[in-house]
C-alpha cells in the first residue's frame, strides 16, 4: 500500500475514465456495497485536508459522493479513499478498482 495525495488520487482515477470499474463502499457501522460495477465517467476531488470525492458513472448511470475523506491509498490495482474519525478509526471507505474485489463468503 502507498499513500497518495489528493491530486495524485484524482489523477489515478481520471486515468480510468471510460473504463469499467468495481466499487466497494463501506460506512461504519455495518453498511456496505461490494463489487458494484459501472463505467467511470467523471471524477472530482475537492477540499483541503477533509476532502469530498465525487464519482459519476454510466452504464448504469449513477453518482457516488463521499465527504470527510482524510486519506487516499493505492493498494495494488485499487484506489482507496478513507475517512477516519478523531480516534483514527475507519468511518467510511470507497475502493475503486479495475478488477473485481474479493467478496469472500457471506456468513
Amino acid at each position: 500500500m502507498r499513500t497518495l495525495g489528493a491530486i495524485e488520487a484524482r489523477e489515478r482515477l481520471e486515468a480510468w475514465r471510460g473504463s469499467r470499474v468495481y466499487v466497494h463502499l463501506e460506512v461504519n457501522p455495518e453498511a456496505y456495497v461490494r463489487n458494484a460495477s459501472a463505467t467511470l465517467d467523471e471524477v472530482g476531488v475537492f477540499g483541503d485536508g477533509l476532502y469530498r470525492l465525487h464519482l459519476r458513472f454510466r452504464d448504469p448511470d449513477g453518482l457516488l459522493y463521499i465527504q470527510d475523506v482524510t486519506e487516499f491509498i493505492e493498494d495494488g490495482s485499487a484506489v482507496v479513499a478513507m475517512g477516519l474519525d478523531g480516534q483514527h478509526r475507519v468511518r467510511q471507505t470507497v475502493t475503486v478498482s479495475l478488477v473485481p474485489l474479493d467478496v469472500g463468503k457471506v456468513e
